[in-house]
């Protein structure tokens, strides 16, 4: 099924390309990747009018059609796949955990593996709760810096259940870290759960001085 999908998105995607655009975001972007020049809105927009004339559901087809979005080169079909997964991500089995792994680790940067770590894996732990800490451990343990970021970041949106003891023994098992990504990502978790445990931050932070100036900076 998922092929009259991806036939559909493209057709309407190479349909509405737009070069000085396309330019302008590669450029944003480092020149890290290809892009067609569809803005968001658009996008967006070219995506529900082919999603409203299928009923889409995250079995094997959909995996196909998301695999298949993510091997385009072009940056707007990962955008896309994400738009898709987002429709259906409450409807995923613990299965999909290791599908959005897999999209961590190909064609990373920030734009598609923060979308993946909060809005993906962050939701799916959450239902899938005794999936979580085997899975994080070994990805902040990782050679794989975005892995070590997903582990980071999977509870941006888990508010109140976030798990502090779990995010400040990360946070501290790469508190020596030059990377920037890493650093970031450490300071922009710690100023997430400020927003409802202001205090169990602010006495971390306290509590650690030898934490990077971005990862305090951020806090």
């Amino acid at each position: 099924m998922y092929k009259p999908v991806f036939d559909e998105l493209k057709f309407l995607f190479e349909s509405n390309k737009d070069l000085g655009q396309a330019t302008s975001m590669k450029k944003y972007m480092k020149g890290k990747f290809e892009f067609l020049g569809i803005k968001s809105p658009l996008r967006k927009k070219l995506n529900s009018s082919v999603y409203k004339k299928y009923k889409i559901k995250p079995n094997d087809d959909f995996r196909d059609l998301i695999n298949k979005l993510w091997n385009e080169e072009e940056r707007e079909f990962q955008y896309t796949a994400m738009d898709w997964m987002e429709r259906v991500v409450n409807k995923m089995d613990k299965e999909w955990i290791g599908v959005l792994e897999q999209l961590v680790t190909n064609k990373s940067w920030w734009d598609t593996v923060d979308w993946i770590a909060s809005n993906g894996i962050g939701r799916l732990f959450l239902k899938f709760p005794e999936t979580r800490k085997l899975k994080c451990d070994n990805w902040i343990q990782s050679d794989n810096m975005w892995l070590n970021r997903t582990a980071l970041l999977h509870q941006l949106k888990h508010r109140e259940k976030t798990n502090f003891d779990l995010l400040q023994s990360y946070i501290l098992s790469h508190k020596d870290s030059k990377e920037f990504f890493i650093n970031k990502a450490s300071g922009w978790a710690l100023r997430q759960h400020y927003k409802y445990k202001p205090l169990e931050v602010f006495n971390f932070v306290s509590q650690h001085p030898e934490l990077s100036n971005l990862t305090k900076r951020e806090a």
